[in-house]
């Protein structure tokens, strides 16, 4: 099947295709990310995914592209008497600065939201690229809630899985022309004043991050076609686990609010 801009999106190539999140949703929740390719589960994703879409399509879309998606978000984007919401009106003002960072906009100046496929593992991926230069960079826009990371222990662009972004891309892009590009990041946060940055992933990152890929991914692949049976995670913040749990029997209170994995490092049992 030949995936398109008309189609990317949809649940019949998202069958047959992994893309870097329907990857990262089966590392979280082998269960949820199957219930959501059903059609039985959909994640709550809240205003994120609209302010982040919002800044990409302010910085890389055309004139076109950018008065149908107003269009299409009006009310999320604009209040009833016409202003717009204080996150959009805070997104406009870290727009404008980031089109006074000639770095920043040379990174994210190259062809915009090009699609490719090829295959890890034998299983088929694809891609969709913020900005890419077949000679010189991908880049990939981000507008995040801030530049730290949640854990102490873990590097932000690893807590987030951006490092499994950066290493899919790199390799599906190396499949298609040939050659392995540098991986950057164009970052603002949405904090007041906003936080930006350019960043670059190493390439030991990204091959660490691939191996992540490789070892996975044909698990997964099974569990998309039934061969393998799907793993709920019963982690305390996964929505779909929490909403369809079975009570079967009382559990000590000393366990209340830990997950399945947690009690099974506890006993000594890590899969």
């Amino acid at each position: 099947m030949k995936v398109t801009d008309d189609n990317y999106y949809s649940a019949e190539v998202n069958r047959e295709y992994f893309s870097v999140s329907q990857f990262k949703a089966f590392q979280k929740c082998e269960a949820a990310a199957m219930a959501e390719l059903r059609g039985e589960f959909s994640p709550a994703y809240g205003r994120a995914l609209l302010l982040g879409s919002y800044v990409d399509e302010m910085l890389t879309g055309t004139d076109e592209s950018i008065s149908k998606f107003i269009e299409r978000n009006y009310s999320e984007i604009y209040k009833k008497n016409g202003d717009p919401y204080a996150d959009i009106a805070q997104a406009n003002e870290t727009v404008a600065r980031i089109r006074q960072q000639p770095k920043m906009m040379h990174y994210i100046s190259g062809q915009h939201q090009v699609i490719m496929t090829g295959e890890i593992e034998g299983v088929p991926f694809k891609i969709k690229m913020d900005s890419f230069d077949p000679d010189e960079y991908i880049t990939d826009l981000k507008y995040m809630a801030s530049l730290r990371s949640p854990n102490l222990f873990t590097p932000m662009v690893e807590y987030w899985g951006y490092d499994i972004q950066a290493a899919v891309y790199q390799e599906i892009v190396r499949q298609n022309i040939g050659k392995r590009l540098p991986f950057m990041f164009d970052v603002a946060t949405k904090e007041n004043p906003a936080h930006l940055a350019l960043g670059q992933i190493s390439q030991f990152n990204m091959d660490k991050a691939l191996d992540t890929v490789r070892s996975l991914v044909p698990r997964f692949q099974k569990i998309k076609t039934g061969e393998l049976p799907a793993r709920r995670c019963e982690e305390y913040g996964c929505d779909y686990c929490t909403s369809t749990k079975i009570i079967t029997e009382p559990i000590d209170t000393d366990l209340f609010g830990m997950s399945t994995a947690q009690i099974n490092a506890m006993n000594g049992n890590i899969y």
